[in-house]
């Protein structure tokens, strides 16, 4: 694949991390961009017992008869320290090991199960050990599709960096959702507006920090239980965002302006289909606000702290939060230009983006600045 198409497979890897609906089309991707029959993650347990499976073009009930009657038999597995984390494997890879050109025909996995479905060439491997539990991410393909090229596995073992991440994400996104179901009260308790729409657009949940936003008659407001944008241009790209959240299951983030204030973060992300959310509001979209001007949020000592910045780098960063750009923070700072300049390379390298767009959406989504 090319860069083009290996750029756009990370990134809805990351737009699944954080709605896991997405995942079949992903799945999807990855199986046609490495010419296979079948991808996707299964769950196995210490003792070889399937606990779970996502697997794009392989029928359930084939999985199923995996668990049960093969797992145990698997030939990677059957070798000490083959599975580790971090391996990948592919059927050459295991003849190579045995010094045999049908070692991996030969077996009962192969003969009693993949040879039915036509899966002669097989990658992958386990990307994460969790008490035990093993995640493995594989490619099932047809003999006429050949063995799984070095090209193949280097770009896959690449790709599989991102899978972990991705699948760490979930869960901690996972574990928010069950924890934001548990107890309305935590929703208080965030440095940032906590807002719940329905199929329909209008508000069915928002928190206290949410109503204070709105009722600060600033940018964005509540009207008609509906969310509003006071520019003409966000709102427009507000709407927008909504609808992909509702329709298409995309996550978007923008800001919103303000008149006299620093504009307002937004992140709009789609709620799980299978959930409801505090008990049964039938949330689809949820949106979160956070404001650069709440004082806990842009504290330079937190980002010093957070973020791992000098404190003159920290004093910067709590700038550019507020809005100001970088000629604005060289005349306050008593900087000069080139210096100023230096100084935001240095804070974006750090935080990991390439513009001040990204960088005031990536501060204002770290949750643990919101947590009083």
């Amino acid at each position: 694949m090319n860069n083009q198409q290996y750029s756009a497979l990370v990134e809805e890897i990351y737009d699944a991390a954080l709605n896991p609906d997405l995942w079949s089309t992903v799945l999807k991707k990855l199986k046609d961009a490495f010419d296979s029959t079948a991808a996707g993650f299964f769950l196995e347990t210490a003792e070889h017992r399937l606990i779970w499976n996502h697997i794009e073009g392989l029928d359930p009930e084939q999985m199923d008869l995996y668990g049960a009657h093969f797992a145990k038999k698997n030939p990677w597995f059957t070798i000490p320290g083959l599975m580790r984390p971090g391996r990948v494997l592919t059927d050459l890879s295991l003849e190579v090991i045995h010094k045999d050109k049908n070692a991996f025909v030969k077996t009962e996995m192969y003969q009693d199960w993949c040879k039915k479905q036509d899966y002669r060439h097989l990658m992958g491997g386990n990307l994460l050990d969790r008490h035990g539990n093993l995640l493995n991410f594989s490619f099932f393909r047809p003999e006429h599709s050949g063995y799984f090229t070095q090209k193949e596995i280097s770009e896959y073992r690449s790709l599989s960096r991102h899978l972990i991440k991705a699948v760490e994400i979930n869960a901690r996104v996972e574990g928010l959702q069950l924890r934001l179901s548990a107890n309305e009260s935590i929703l208080n308790k965030l440095r940032m507006g906590v807002v719940g729409l329905d199929s329909a657009g209008r508000i069915v949940y928002m928190n206290e920090y949410a109503g204070d936003i709105f009722c600060s008659g600033e940018g964005v407001f509540e009207h008609g239980c509906r969310i509003k944008i006071e520019n003409g241009g966000d709102c427009q790209a507000f709407n927008k965002a909504i609808g992909l959240a509702g329709r298409a299951r995309q996550s978007s983030s923008l800001l919103v302006s303000r008149r006299t204030r620093s504009a307002l973060s937004v992140s709009i992300i789609p709620a799980a289909e299978q959930r409801q959310f505090l008990a049964g509001d039938g949330i689809s979209v949820m949106v979160f606000l956070t404001d650069p001007d709440d004082r806990s949020i842009s504290d330079s000592r937190y980002l010093r702290e957070r973020w791992r910045l000098s404190p003159l780098e920290s004093r910067f960063t709590s700038y550019l939060l507020k809005g100001k750009t970088v000629a604005q923070i060289a005349g306050t700072m008593k900087l000069t230009k080139n210096t100023a300049q230096w100084y935001s390379k240095q804070i974006l390298q750090k935080c990991g983006v390439k513009r001040q767009s990204e960088l005031i959406l990536k501060l204002m989504g770290d949750l643990s600045a919101f947590i009083r």
